[in-house]
């Protein structure tokens, strides 16, 4: 994705996200109730959500176990809708490794989606789960937990009893490997995505569309962007690892990605509906190569 640049320097401070993390796994979905979400709290806060496309932050976070370390990355933004932002470096080349180290360790599954049994929508492909806090969780997952959080989430969903984020998912895909169109939603206000070894593959046919509406419901979304291709609609994220690097990279609807990259999305509409933001909808494309990926998924359980 070829676009002018502004480059601002920003450094974070890390507030203690402790609560935040301690409800991680604790978050129930018994109690129900109405959302009442005001404008301005489900997408990106500031300075993220003044920046335009093609503009970037540099950001730092601190590495858990030692308070002498820091991973400094950026964030830029590539798409406005949904609110879609690329955090280059997010992970170093050994948090990469120990990630996949803590999926093999574990064992590894067939991946299911939200309805149990179905092993179509993503096909061949294994998942690992691992928890994103308490006394079985990795000092890396919780690390990266409390920095997302503090960058990417408005302190109104952070201090809401019913936030919380989910198990990190381990995805292993093999060749031909992919998952189908599909909106995170379902009270995943937030996503995180990481690339583990650099092979991207993640599509969003209708990001940034600017020929007529987005329907709003599912089965109008799909039928949409059947006759729709990546590199050519919305915005694709592919690993850098092509020959054709250079000629993709002039390309307004493709963003080159390598391995400890992340990208970050809100499922969400911010203008107080509380609807799903169908912008949003993506799709792990077919890989010809082994892809590892990671995601964490925010929630704010009161709009499920």
């Amino acid at each position: 994705m070829m676009t002018t640049r502004r480059h601002i320097l920003c450094v974070w401070l890390f507030i203690n996200s402790s609560i935040f993390i301690k409800r991680a796994a604790a978050f129930s979905t018994a109690a129900k109730q109405l959302a009442v979400i005001p404008p301005g709290i489900l997408g990106p806060p500031e300075p993220l959500k003044s920046l335009q496309v093609g503009q970037s932050l540099d950001a730092f976070r601190l590495v858990v176990d030692d308070d002498d370390d820091r991973v400094d990355f950026s964030i830029e933004r590539v798409a406005n809708s949904p609110h879609i932002f690329l955090l280059r470096n997010f992970l170093t080349s050994s948090e990469c490794n120990q990630i996949q180290a803590l999926a093999e360790e574990g064992g590894m599954k067939t991946a299911e989606t939200v309805t149990k049994g179905d092993t179509s929508s993503r096909k061949n492909c294994s998942v690992a789960w691992i928890p994103s806090s308490g006394p079985d969780g990795s000092s890396l997952v919780s690390g990266l937990v409390a920095s997302t959080v503090n960058i990417f989430l408005s302190d109104v969903v952070k201090s809401r009893p019913s936030a919380g984020v989910e198990n990190m998912q381990i995805l292993k895909y093999g060749v031909g490997g992919e998952f189908v169109h599909h909106q995170d939603g379902d009270a995943r206000v937030f996503t995180v995505i990481y690339y583990i070894n650099g092979v991207g593959g993640t599509w969003f046919p209708l990001a940034d569309r600017n020929d007529g509406e987005i329907p709003k419901n599912k089965a109008g979304v799909l039928e949409l962007v059947e006759n729709l291709k990546p590199g050519k609609h919305g915005i694709f994220l592919k690993g850098d690892s092509s020959n054709s690097a250079q000629e993709e990279n002039n390309n307004m609807h493709t963003v080159l990605v390598n391995k400890g990259d992340a990208v970050a999305f809100y499922n969400y509409r911010d203008e107080g509906s509380a609807q799903l933001d169908w912008a949003a909808l993506h799709c792990g494309s077919p890989t010809d190569e082994t892809k590892w990926i990671a995601n964490h998924w925010y929630r704010l359980n009161e709009l499920a």
